[in-house]
């Protein structure tokens, strides 16, 4: 077993230590990759219940605990602004959700483990209401896309306003997609901020990871994410998931996932929403290794120097259109979807 999923499987109580003691090259090379997966602070629970004998060198210990104290260290700064910027909700009023980050560390055995990046909260209304909003009370909001905006809020912290959860490049795929969150939205009239279920997580967090891999790659945090997202599901949910899932265009990804969550973590089968489909869970396994957390090692992803705003449209359609083969029904629209999405920041003069 490679040491990197031996190590998944101990942090995860699944494995209580390494069947070959890992040499220092081992541990090497497990530290790299658990740096590219961002996956720093879930795998030093694994060496916490290491024997002795299988730890890492102590410069990799040092440097490893260090980082998961950074992890935590951040994460506090999270727990500590979601209810500053419930306030500030309240204040425009506006309502909202939070998205990913720190609602999925919730569901960790120790939430304090998972790397955060920004705070992603979904704001309910239009761009212009929720812009005008945060605008008139002083804050800057920049680089607007159809899905979300920037704000600087907090000097610490980015901050991504959602005017829409996810999206999709099929314009009726998306449509489904927009629909079905609207009418599954945790945001509430009566309260200022929530946290969605794991039953609209099923389908959002799927939805997200879906896009993310075919523009630019997905990590195995995302993966370990679903996993508890999975877990914390209720029996009764999977069926209307999948059906959702299957309705939105993604049954051949959601198997994906499947075999990957099983083949990672050793997820039950129980857990699973529908049979795992192994050959582009194969495929989707050796992606996430290869390219580290969202691409950050895919080459493809990479801007040069100079790169002209048609360069970068190519570059980006020939990095969704490597999965062509597999997901034509999303990919075939990945071009129309960005030019329609130029022309849309153009015409709101968001350029």
């Amino acid at each position: 077993m490679h040491p990197f999923r031996n190590l998944l499987l101990i942090s995860l109580g699944r494995a209580s230590s390494f069947g070959k003691d890992p040499s220092p090259r081992d541990w090497a090379m497990v530290w790299r990759m658990a740096r590219q997966q961002a996956m720093t602070g879930v795998l030093y629970e694994g060496i916490l219940r290491l024997p002795e004998n299988q730890l890492p060198p102590e410069q990799i210990l040092s440097q490893w605990k260090e980082a998961t104290h950074r992890i935590a260290d951040t994460y506090a700064v999270h727990e500590r602004h979601t209810p500053e910027l419930e306030a500030i909700l309240e204040r425009l009023g506006l309502h909202g959700c939070i998205l990913k980050g720190t609602g999925l560390a919730h569901l960790y055995p120790i939430p304090e483990r998972r790397v955060c990046g920004d705070i992603d909260v979904w704001v309910g209304g239009t761009h212009d209401s929720i812009l005008k909003a945060f605008r008139d009370a002083g804050y800057d909001v920049y680089g607007v896309i159809y899905q979300e905006a920037k704000a600087d809020i907090f000097p610490d912290t980015d901050v991504e306003i959602h005017f829409h959860a996810s999206k999709m490049y099929n314009p009726f795929l998306n449509a489904r997609l927009q629909k079905w969150l609207a009418a599954n939205s945790p945001i509430r009239s009566d309260r200022t901020l929530t946290y969605p279920d794991a039953r609209f997580n099923a389908v959002y967090c799927m939805s997200h990871m879906y896009r993310h891999y075919l523009e630019g790659g997905i990590g195995m945090r995302q993966m370990l994410d679903y996993y508890y997202i999975l877990r914390n599901l209720s029996p009764s949910d999977r069926g209307p998931v999948l059906k959702t899932l299957k309705h939105l265009g993604m049954k051949r990804f959601t198997g994906a996932v499947m075999a990957s969550v099983q083949f990672n973590f050793g997820l039950e089968e129980e857990y699973l929403l529908c049979p795992p489909d192994q050959k582009h869970g194969r495929r989707l396994v050796e992606d996430i290794i290869r390219m580290g957390n969202f691409g950050v090692m895919d080459r493809r992803n990479y801007s040069r120097d100079g790169e002209s705003a048609l360069a970068r449209f190519h570059r980006k359609n020939r990095r969704v259109f490597s999965n062509l083969r597999y997901y034509p029904r999303e990919v075939v629209w990945s071009p129309f979807a960005r030019i329609r999405q130029y022309l849309w920041r153009m015409w709101k003069g968001y350029l």
